[in-house]
Formats: structure tokens, sequence, C-alpha cells
């Protein structure tokens, strides 16, 4: 995973707070998308505050390593396995031109 890389969130989701919790529920074709549905941890839903198409990975990283008691190589691991999965639920984009540096 590149921690250069910068994404933001597609315009199709929408975020709701029920009981208590954060769920992403994207939309396609007036359809909620039953089946990508996301109930968000605290560390997911602050990733996912983050994906503003202005901070990078890095930057993401850092901020979860000083704002949730994880270490480091964990906080990488979540963080690459949560971007993994809301690109595979099409939810999330690359902002292009936005990437640089090597893959680490």
């Amino acid at each position: 995973m590149n921690l250069n890389t910068i994404y933001r969130k597609k315009e199709e989701i929408v975020t709701r707070q029920i009981a208590g919790e954060t769920l992403l529920i994207p939309i396609r074709s007036q359809l909620a998308d039953m089946q990508n549905i996301f109930a968000l941890n605290p560390a997911a839903e602050y990733i996912w505050q983050q994906l503003d198409g202005k901070q990078n990975l890095e930057n993401i990283h850092r901020g979860i390593t000083d704002n949730f008691q994880v270490e480091t190589r964990r906080a990488h691991s979540d963080l690459e396995e949560f971007i993994s999965q809301l690109l595979d639920a099409g939810i999330i984009e690359e902002k292009a031109g936005e990437k640089t540096g090597k893959e680490k």
C-alpha cells in the first residue's frame, strides 16, 4: 500500500447514525446496495472522515496511531484492509494525479 495515495469518497454514499453506530450505505440507481453496507467501529469511522481527497494515507495512518491505542504495524494493517474493502465495494476512489513516492 502506498501511503502517499489520496482517496476520496464517491458521492453515492449515504452516512447514517443509527443507535450510536455509523453506517455507510451505497446508493445505486436510487436503491441501497444492501450487500455493501458498512458498520464502522471508531477507528474505521475516523478513517472514513479523513477520506476527503486531501489527506494522504500516511497522514491518516499517523492520525490512527495518535488517536487510538494501537501499534504502528497494526494501524497500517487495519488501514490497508479497510481501504481495500472500500475499494472493492466501489465507494472510494483514488484522487487522480495525487499519488507520489514508491510503494511501501
